[in-house]
């Protein structure tokens, strides 16, 4: 078939002259060939026109391309000749003159990959050198000093979505520019010639770590450009399976706390302070001595008391417990000792036992005594040094079997230097003493705490709750003025509140994501420098944790090693929620 003539002098000269093999073949017989690919596939001058190029390929030693040819429309490949050389080759169906009607002519490129642009890796034959790359888990990209891609491994083909055929021989910023990626470290780590680590989001949706290293040759240019490619997409959802292991993991803890309250009688937490009340209350239930419990509002005092009454041998009789503090001073007798009918307008006609006498046998819990009028005060010492007592309007002396347990948030030491409470009722009610630690130092018992209270809410109200690890870290870092029924409160509000089934940051009042990540405490030029280091540190630690989630990121903030962040926390006894080694 004869060339078209119009126009294509200048362009055969011009095919003469390059490099690259050039040919044009009707139905791969070949019409045309230029110098350059008559000297690759070994045709003398001349001889080229009919001859058949899937033919001549083969007999070069070409025998892979064929079947790769014979698809329709355009393509591209990489082909070993028979001397070892790399060549690519480039096939397209020819528009406008070149093809007459009813024929294809399919115009066809060669060129030689340079040998210092083959990939060479300490003298590896090629297959073991693939089988070498093909094994790695993270992908492999490499360049030369062109910025020509040489070789990508399976891992990378899995990672980026794409063929090893769509790019080697291509320039590496090809594929960034047909959209696959949003940026080219590769090609910054060639330019810059250093090192260059940055993410990379590509096309497919996958974020991914790529380090990019650049190799020099003995004259200090860039040899080769070599890549690694980490999908981060699968360490995230590792990273959200140990989250949820870690909540599961918290749940069963809570769980089994909840066993352990049982078998104690009413305790929770597990920490050195709850072990050792815990220890205290049992030797106090082991008695009948008058027991005063200390502790601010809300630490569970009145759990506590009721603790020792169902550990000691009154169990099975009544626990009556009364707020001084929220009785009227004028009805305050008649409450505690009862009266008889017709004792003061609008009394019941039968009258009424007071709480000791209702307690009888059992154990009387008189909450807020600090709050115990100085005149009750003195008639409840004669009751606690064994005296009979009467009830208002009434002439018979009763006398009870009671086990009295007090509980005030109060300083009564300092009550009676003041003159607001009796010295002599102070000694004689803090017999046996039982001190409940403020919640704040007791970091370790706060996500029991939280776990406990979120699985008594979710089982009364039929729901299903989880606490993020990170709102549990909140909870270490914030101070808990309200203490133990404070933390109850909220995480019953969070668990009938929040609209998703886990709690997170977000669902946390303003006031406490605010506090969590600030300093906590204060530093008194009376308190040790020492102490003050050590309140300060662990502070800015707990801090750190609330407002970072892990331990690897609470170090990066406070540039200390994951170690150190660790160590000392064992030190200070903070309770560790969320720990990541990624």
């Amino acid at each position: 078939m004869p060339l078209p003539q119009p126009n294509y002098e200048e362009l055969l000269h011009r095919n003469e002259l390059v490099p690259a093999g050039i040919c044009a073949a009707d139905t791969w017989n070949l019409v045309y060939v230029n110098k350059a690919l008559g000297h690759i596939l070994d045709m003398p001058k001349g001889a080229s026109e009919g001859s058949s190029l899937l033919s001549r390929l083969r007999r070069c030693g070409f025998d892979e391309v064929e079947e790769s040819l014979q698809e329709p429309g355009s393509g591209e490949l990489i082909a070993h000749h028979r001397e070892g050389s790399l060549y690519i080759i480039r096939w397209k169906e020819a528009a406008g003159g070149l093809a007459a009607e009813d024929e294809i002519v399919r115009l066809v490129t060669m060129y030689r990959i340079p040998v210092d642009h083959i990939t060479r890796v300490a003298e590896l034959p090629w297959q073991e050198l693939t089988v070498l790359l093909d094994s790695i888990h993270d992908g492999i990209w490499v360049i030369d000093a062109d910025g020509i891609t040489l070789r990508v491994n399976k891992a990378m083909e899995r990672i980026a979505g794409l063929r090893a055929e769509e790019v080697i021989g291509k320039h590496v910023t090809e594929p960034m520019h047909k959209g696959r990626f949003e940026t080219c470290v590769t090609l910054r780590a060639l330019i810059e010639k250093r090192s260059v680590t940055m993410f990379d989001d590509y096309a497919n949706g996958k974020r991914c770590l790529n380090t990019s290293t650049p190799i020099f040759d003995e004259k200090g240019n860039v040899w080769r450009v070599i890549a690694s490619i980490r999908d981060m997409t699968e360490l995230e959802t590792l990273q959200r399976k140990l989250t949820d292991l870690e909540m599961e993991t918290l749940a069963y803890k809570a769980r089994l706390e909840n066993l352990e309250t049982e078998m104690d009688a009413g305790f929770v937490g597990h920490s050195a302070p709850m072990r050792r009340l815990r220890k205290e209350a049992s030797k106090a239930a082991r008695t009948e001595a008058i027991t005063l419990i200390l502790g601010e509002t809300g630490t569970g005092k009145t759990l506590t008391a009721k603790a020792v009454h169902e550990m000691s041998r009154r169990s099975a009789q009544p626990f009556i417990a009364v707020n001084c503090g929220a009785i009227p001073m004028s009805l305050m007798e008649s409450e505690l000792f009862g009266y008889e009918k017709g004792a003061f307008t609008g009394a019941a006609k039968s009258g009424k036992p007071g709480m000791f006498e209702l307690a009888h046998k059992g154990t009387l819990l008189l909450d807020e005594i600090g709050e115990l009028p100085l005149p009750m005060q003195a008639k409840l010492l004669q009751v606690l040094d064994g005296h009979p007592f009467h009830r208002v309007g009434g002439t018979k002396p009763i006398v009870v079997d009671v086990r009295v347990i007090a509980a005030t948030n109060k300083p009564l030491a300092k009550m009676v230097e003041a003159g607001q409470f009796r010295e002599d009722l102070f000694y004689r009610l803090r017999v046996l003493t039982l001190e409940i630690p403020p919640l704040r130092e007791r970091p370790d018992d706060i996500p029991v705490l939280a776990m406990h209270f979120l699985q008594e809410t979710i089982k009364k109200n039929d729901l299903q709750k989880n606490l993020d690890p990170q709102v549990l870290n909140c909870f270490l870092a914030y101070r808990w003025p309200g203490n133990v029924r404070e933390l109850r409160a909220l995480v019953q509000s969070l668990a009938t509140m929040s609209e998703e089934e886990t709690i997170t940051m977000q669902d946390l009042p303003e006031y406490m994501r605010a506090q969590s990540v600030q300093p906590q405490g204060s530093v008194s030029f009376r308190q040790p420098m020492r102490e003050a280091v050590a309140e300060l540190e662990r502070n800015m630690i707990m801090a750190a944790l609330a407002e970072t989630g892990s331990t690897y990121k609470a170090a990066e903030r406070l540039k200390v090693s994951q170690s150190t962040i660790v160590r000392k926390a064992q030190r200070y006894k903070i309770g560790l929620v969320e720990i990541a080694h990624l």
